[in-house]
């Protein structure tokens, strides 16, 4: 997620359209996962959480480029 979020720094979703998006079909990702990666994002600055104007919840990069590198090499290390 997060080499998605460098790739596309303006992308701005619900938790089910970036399930349905932002992972290519050989990388599902089950709901609860999801949602507790970007649970950990938040905590960590690299995502925000906003309620649009509709009632449902978004996710949109907070952290810069660095960061996400950081978390990228970290994941990949790991």
């Amino acid at each position: 997620m997060a080499g998605y979020l460098r790739a596309n720094p303006q992308a701005c979703d619900t938790a089910e359209g970036i399930r349905r998006w932002w992972f290519d079909s050989e990388h599902e990702v089950e709901m609860e996962q999801l949602l507790d990666a970007l649970e950990w994002m938040k905590r960590r600055g690299v995502v925000e959480e906003i309620l649009a104007a509709d009632g449902r919840r978004r996710y949109r990069r907070l952290a810069g480029d660095a960061r996400l590198q950081a978390l990228i090499d970290a994941a990949d290390a790991g």
